[in-house]
């Protein structure tokens, strides 16, 4: 029954906050005066149901009280009536009393007297309205024991939309508890209140919403709504360009203080715009210098882009010769081992005709033929000879180098071709370090040859790293000093089984025509012929490194 109430009572408020929060307002149109009297309802409305609530819980439970007390007061009047001794009076009298609490009464509906037994409990008198049903009494071991100890029992029973109240004191016989004494009730008056109660509370709920409301909207508009709409015209107004508009709000609230800090910023702003005009003419002055600083550095910047065009056509004409030199010493190599190969059969042939010869027993004609053979064997081993004598390389020739001179010379030569492979060079080169006896054709074409290499491991760009630096590891120089050359690549690097033979003459990891598996050959022959040593170090996937070192003579140096 408390349930059917609540919701009876909460069930109109809620269904009208319901269908206003339901309803759908274009996002355009709700503004903060709706936002907060929206919010403030909500909150007022809240209380307002939830104070509303109470008080009617407060009332039903105290109604239920007053019931309760009634009830009780009735069950002690019947129990004093029962008399100590029974006799053959009793029963009339005591009925008699409890018909005539019935009939006074018109919330009871019925009252039991019953006395206690072997079997828990008998009863003794249970009389009724005539056109109500009896309620069956039953009594757990729990309420017996309740009864013997002089407590009263009361119980609220609530079905559909009925509820009643039952109530049983314990009867005394004496000084001893000998049964009980029930009393059940109607709660139709105590419903009928509520039910008033209920109504009244609604309406004052509603009532007071609707005021709340109405004055907010009024409140609203006169103190915050007018003076924002002020404010919002004056900024259309500036908006427009009018920069002599003003918002006239005068109150002396946050509203106010708002309106008063916009004019003074349409001040500053006035003042500003004037304070700009007279900066135009500065601008313009401005803007002509710019655009002849601008017209410098661009004749500046073709001058340099020409200054490139000339280094990347060196580079490119380097790169040919590069390319025809490894060309050149390629068929020099093959050259060298045919005439290796031819030389050695022909000195052989050569020996056993002159055995031939000195022999005798020969005819003048044999003789003759043979002496024919020898002058020919002669003149192919002289140009085997020849053959040599071209295609071997001239000696290095050794003078005080500054290896550092040399890398710079390559790297401000090949910045054009490290750009356009997306290649990004970082260089290390040590000040101050000892000269070194070199070529430096030879070292150029060294160092070219690793560069390239390096370059070709990188075919999606990446970074090169060239260092020069003082190494006292090696201990095998005259000093022990050496200058040690590192070119540092993060290509696709070198496997383990390749590193084996990057140095043989012929070998390449290269496509068909791209390489002639020359240039490392060259590379380790020149480090070579320069007392030095050639060293690599590489990771698949993480690049290569490879290591020159070159022995400084004692006594030798250069200013860096």
């Amino acid at each position: 029954m408390k349930k059917i109430i609540f919701n009876a009572f909460l069930s109109r408020p809620i269904r009208w906050i319901r269908f206003v929060a339901s309803r759908r307002i274009p996002k355009k149109y709700i503004g903060l005066q709706a936002k907060i009297t929206v919010l403030i309802l909500l909150n007022v409305t809240g209380v307002l149901v939830l104070s509303s609530y109470l008080d009617f819980h407060f009332s039903k439970k105290a109604q239920i009280g007053l019931f309760l007390d009634r009830n009780l007061y009735i069950a002690k009047q019947i129990e004093v009536a029962i008399p100590d001794e029974m006799g053959s009076n009793s029963f009339a009298s005591i009925h008699k009393e409890v018909e005539e609490w019935l009939l006074s009464r018109p919330s009871l509906i019925q009252i039991d007297v019953f006395f206690f037994s072997v079997r828990g409990w008998e009863p003794f008198i249970s009389t009724s309205k005539w056109d109500i049903p009896k309620a069956a009494l039953t009594l757990s071991k729990d309420q017996i024991h309740r009864l013997k100890r002089d407590e009263n029992l009361t119980v609220v029973r609530e079905k559909e939309d009925e509820g009643w109240l039952e109530v049983i004191v314990p009867l005394h016989t004496g000084n001893r508890i000998t049964g009980g004494v029930r009393i059940v009730s109607f709660l139709d008056e105590a419903q009928s209140y509520l039910t008033k109660k209920k109504d009244q509370v609604f309406i004052l709920t509603l009532s007071s919403i609707i005021v709340i409301l109405v004055t907010i909207t009024l409140l609203f508009g006169k103190l915050v709504g007018t003076p924002i709409k002020k404010i919002v015209e004056a900024m259309s107004r500036a908006e427009k360009g009018d920069l002599e508009a003003k918002s006239n709000v005068r109150s002396r609230d946050e509203l106010g203080e708002v309106g008063r800090h916009f004019n003074r910023m349409l001040k500053t702003i006035r003042e500003a715009h004037k304070q700009n005009i007279q900066l135009l003419s500065q601008v313009s002055r401005f803007n002509e210098e710019l655009t002849k600083k601008i017209e410098d550095a661009t004749s500046e910047l073709a001058r340099r882009n020409e200054e490139l065009r000339v280094l990347n056509e060196a580079l490119f004409e380097s790169q040919r010769q590069l390319g025809q030199s490894e060309k050149l010493a390629a068929v020099g190599q093959v050259a060298a081992t045919m005439a290796h190969q031819i030389g050695t059969p022909l000195n052989s042939i050569s020996g056993y005709i002159q055995l031939i010869i000195q022999e005798g027993n020969l005819l003048p004609a044999d003789r003759d033929r043979l002496a024919i053979i020898e002058s020919q064997l002669d003149r192919l081993a002289d140009s085997v000879k020849n053959l040599l004598s071209f295609t071997r390389q001239p000696k290095a020739q050794l003078n005080p180098v500054d290896v550092n001179g040399i890398i710079m010379e390559l790297i401000h030569l090949g910045e054009p071709w490290l750009h356009s492979r997306g290649v990004k060079l970082v260089s290390s080169l040590a000040p101050s370090l000892p000269s070194v006896l070199g070529d430096p054709t030879y070292l150029q074409t060294l160092f070219l040859n690793l560069i390239t290499n390096a370059l070709d491991a990188m075919p999606n760009g990446g970074r090169l790293t060239i260092k020069t630096q003082e190494d006292t590891t090696p201990a095998s120089s005259d000093n022990g000093q050496w200058l040690k050359i590192s070119i540092i690549d993060t290509g696709i690097g070198i496997t383990e089984e390749s590193k084996k033979r990057i140095f043989d003459a012929f070998f390449t990891t290269k496509k068909m025509g791209e390489g002639t598996g020359l240039g490392l050959a060259i590379c380790d022959k020149i480090v070579r012929e320069h007392a030095g040593r050639l060293e690599v170090e590489s990771t698949v996937g993480k690049g290569s490194s490879f290591f020159v070192f070159i022995p400084v003579p004692q006594g030798k140096r250069i200013d860096g």
